[in-house]
């Protein structure tokens, strides 16, 4: 029985000259070099899409010509239907206040006279008529001779008012709250001086305190001498030990007049 592997083998050997006839070697596929087509690999299928989207703009131009212009205005009148209705806008709110009516009316009566007073603007340097003064001097013919200027005003009642008071003094009795100023910085200050005696005995002390100290890279350079011979842990033993012995010496009779002996146990 012919297996998978036995009809590939024989599949193979059938075909493999006709695979080798037909093929080229690869030192000779280069002499008849490939002609380059016409037309680029992204242009291959443009001509059919062009054609296509010119039929498609020529079956539509007409229409969606007649569509644009029927629904828009031109650039010209487009504004004109709503500058026809439109309010101006120092009277956009007019009609909407209780007073429009009155105010209308006062409008319309004055109108006359306040164009009548006010020169028009392009008439206001018509009259070159010389004068005795210059421009920047008729300010002055406006105010009376008597008016002194801001600076000198007030000046003779400011320092008429000032004259009995010292200047160091003279906010006092404006400030209204220099009572509680005055009461906070003598609560205050008592330890506002404690703060500055201490602060200058730090500094006076600080010189002393670093030069009486060892710097700390150097604090075992020279190992501190015991203050003890005992070890630690023998260092209080003495006056317990004392206790202790007293201890012992007061309760050794009651101790022994209380116990038997081991002898005297038993009987």
């Amino acid at each position: 029985m012919s297996t998978t592997i036995d009809i590939k083998t024989k599949w193979y050997e059938a075909n493999l000259s006709t695979a080798r006839e037909s093929r080229k070697n690869w030192y000779e596929t280069s002499k008849d070099p490939v002609k380059a087509p016409d037309t680029h690999w992204y242009e291959a299928n443009m001509k059919k899409h062009r054609d296509t989207k010119n039929k498609w703009y020529e079956a539509n131009l007409k229409q969606a010509v007649t569509t644009v212009r029927a629904t828009r205005k031109k650039w010209y009148e487009a504004n004109q239907q709503q500058a026809n209705n439109s309010v101006p806008w120092y009277e956009a709110n007019m009609q909407s206040t209780p007073h429009a009516e009155i105010k209308k009316k006062w409008y319309q009566a004055n109108l006359e006279l306040a164009r009548a007073s006010q020169a028009k603007w392009y008439e206001a340097n018509l009259d070159n008529t010389p004068t005795e003064k210059h421009w920047f001097e008729f300010s002055d013919e406006k105010h009376s001779e008597t008016k002194k200027k801001w600076y000198e005003a007030n000046l003779e009642q400011a320092r008429s008012s000032q004259k009995s008071k010292k200047w160091y003094e003279a906010n006092i009795a404006v400030n209204p709250h220099m009572d509680i100023k005055t009461k906070w910085y003598q609560a205050n200050l008592v330890q506002a001086r404690t703060k500055r005696i201490k602060k200058k005995w730090f500094e006076a002390n600080t010189e002393a305190t670093r030069e009486g100290h060892a710097k700390w890279y150097e604090a075992n350079q020279n190992p501190a001498a015991s203050l003890t011979a005992k070890p630690w842990y023998e260092a209080n033993m003495v006056k317990h030990l004392d206790t202790k012995k007293k201890w012992y010496e007061a309760n050794l009779e009651a101790a022994r007049e209380s116990q038997k002996k081991w002898y005297d146990a038993n009987k």
